[in-house]
């Protein structure tokens, strides 16, 4: 196992190419009811796990490319400056460039966690009778104790829950009805249960070591759009009709505040900011003509996710190159006075220079 540009490269490339497809793949919300959410989240957490292991393993397939990566690769090992017993090669800078961004970003991000969980210490837990039933109801359908705290406060405008081993849900200042607080609290009691902040952890994790991929801001969106699918259709699924829009509309209700930006990026909202998200939350909701079945493209989608993974694993692209004891024994023609001339025997006699050099089998 060794880390190399090559393997770095292959996982970048291959990682890329299946955000953009999830992304294309979420647009459609009649697509999404064809597959399982559940195995969606799987191929995006397989994404993620392949990008914490960047390494090139000796099992691995090479697949050798003979345009770009050629040209390309010799540029990270351009030396830059030479020291008594050491060689700085522009690679060297590059890795340099990105653990100052690791430990930026990773700063930042903690820092954000701090301010905005020291800000909520501040605040008093809601003793509500109404808010204590509920989610004690709530907990008893899961069939678990979290002991989970409410508070209310103004300094965020949607609602939220917050905490890994000590979860909070926080609620905005606004008037609220007991049917809007059961579905805000189960919304966010969901998200809790199947361990939602724990995936939004892995994906900052990703995102601060990969700082500089553009691609992976667009995952986290589509991840959290997931997420939240995911809820919505657990948090529905026993519900009437008349229940489900009254869940919806609540949500339409919070969705028109905007949240300000002390929401923390470990935290899970119960709005959705963008327009065509909340569109399609709706439409998944309300379409019950849409099921979702684990048939042919279920299955189709799931030999897709593990080909792709496969494939990341037990291959990697490297720049096509001769050997050099091939090379050390290989002449190449560039010069016009070099050419061949057929043989009365079937082969060639080779001129360099207009100088005769040697034979050449014929094909």
């Amino acid at each position: 196992m060794v880390a190399s540009i090559s393997s770095l490269i292959t996982i970048t490339l291959i990682s890329n190419l299946s955000i953009v497809a999830v992304w294309i793949f979420l647009r459609n919300h009649k697509r999404i009811h064809q597959i399982s959410i559940s195995l969606l989240l799987l191929g995006v957490f397989l994404i993620y796990i392949r990008l914490m292991v960047p390494f090139e393993f000796t099992f691995q397939q090479t697949i050798f490319v003979k345009h770009l990566l050629p040209s390309l690769l010799p540029f990270f090992y351009h030396p830059i400056h030479h020291f008594h017993r050491f060689t700085v090669y522009v690679y060297h800078v590059i890795l340099i460039i990105w653990m100052v961004g690791i430990v930026c970003f990773g700063f930042r991000t903690t820092l954000a966690y701090i301010k905005f969980k020291r800000l909520l210490d501040e605040e008093a837990c809601v003793n509500d009778g109404v808010i204590t039933y509920i989610i004690k109801d709530i907990e008893d359908g899961y069939g678990i104790s979290s002991k989970i705290r409410v508070v209310q406060t103004d300094i965020i405008s949607v609602p939220l829950v917050f905490g890994l081993f000590k979860p909070k849900i926080i609620l905005p200042q606004m008037e609220l009805t007991q049917k809007e607080l059961h579905s805000i609290i189960l919304h966010e009691v969901t998200h809790y249960y199947h361990h939602d902040l724990w995936i939004k952890l892995l994906v900052e994790i990703i995102s601060v070591i990969y700082w500089w991929n553009p691609l992976l801001y667009i995952l986290k969106q589509q991840i959290d759009k997931v997420l939240e699918i995911r809820v919505d259709l657990k948090a529905t699924k026993f519900m009437t009709e008349s229940d489900q829009l009254e869940y919806l509309e609540c949500l339409l209700k919070i969705a028109k505040n905007s949240a300000p930006p002390q929401v923390s990026d470990f935290s899970l909202a119960f709005d959705s900011r963008n327009v065509s998200v909340l569109s399609q939350r709706f439409h998944i909701v309300l379409n019950h003509d849409l099921k979702r079945k684990f048939g042919i493209k279920g299955c189709f989608f799931a030999m897709v996710i593990m080909s792709v993974f496969l494939f990341s694993s037990f291959v990697v692209i490297e720049p096509y190159a001769v050997d050099p004891e091939v090379q050390h024994e290989t002449i190449e023609l560039k010069d016009q006075k070099s050419y061949l001339l057929v043989d009365h025997h079937g082969g060639y006699d080779l001129y360099i220079n207009h100088r005769y050099f040697g034979k050449v089998k014929g094909m």
